[in-house]
């Protein structure tokens, strides 16, 4: 169930993203940088910007919303602690438009999850990006904590991947590492967030026998690939997922 952070998006450039949509006439071309927004405890507000790299006008709106995981799905719901401003999007073409992300209370005691939605207007083509956004909690916490399970759901293997640790886990480069050492790529680039505290699945191409003699490895965060740790049992066998 792996969940892009970008929808009906381009090619990422210059450290921010540029979509462009062609519908049988001029080019509207909308770039973001950067792709996520982190607030440290200390720090009240953020910011991003985006350019409207065409010769028409790019008209839309930013929604912010609290992010949370459940067993099958990703929640949005209209967030409140965290507020998006401007609202409304109006760039000129090729003009700039600062989007700031503003904590008006104090800082979380654990870290927050929220997704910036930027939505194209009526008079644009369709284009929706889904950014996400971390707000630090005040309290100590340990950095991602990650175990995985094999499922079995009839025929279909779905991964489940928890995080117990108090940050999120952002993980890229889902692969499967055989006893032989024989290594088969699942999800190659972005493949999704664990949230602090959150389960998520991925439903895996195969039966989950094809997946019992070895191990799943994953890069997370910026770091290398490394082995992810099993959950015991490693099978749950008819066990349903739901999904």
């Amino acid at each position: 169930m792996a969940d892009p952070d970008l929808l009906m998006a381009g090619a990422a450039r210059l450290g921010g993203l540029l979509v462009a949509l062609l519908l049988g006439g001029p080019a509207r071309a909308l770039e973001v940088s950067p792709l996520r927004v982190d607030l440290a405890p200390g720090q009240a507000h953020a910011e991003l910007w985006l350019y409207n790299d065409s010769a028409l006008p790019w008209g839309g709106q930013a929604r912010l919303y609290a992010w949370e995981q459940g067993p099958d799905e990703e929640r949005l719901q209209p967030a409140t602690h965290l507020v998006v401003s401007p609202a409304d999007l109006q760039l000129p073409p090729h003009g700039r438009q600062r989007v700031r992300l503003v904590r008006p209370g104090p800082a979380p005691s654990t870290e927050q999850g929220y997704r910036l939605i930027l939505r194209a207007g009526a008079d644009n083509p369709p284009v929706q990006l889904s950014l996400p956004v971390f707000v630090a909690g005040t309290a100590p916490a340990r950095g991602p904590a990650l175990a995985v399970r094999l499922r079995e759901d009839g025929d279909t293997a779905v991964l489940e991947l928890h995080n117990a640790g108090g940050r999120h886990a952002r993980l890229a480069d889902l692969a499967w590492i055989a006893d032989s050492g024989q290594a088969r790529t699942l999800l190659p680039g972005l493949a999704g967030y664990v949230l602090a505290g959150q389960t998520r699945h991925w439903i895996l191409p195969g039966p989950a026998a094809a997946y019992r003699d070895g191990r799943f490895s994953a890069r997370v965060g910026d770091q290398a690939s490394r082995l992810l740790e099993p959950l015991t049992p490693s099978i749950a066998t008819g066990t349903p997922t739901g999904l």
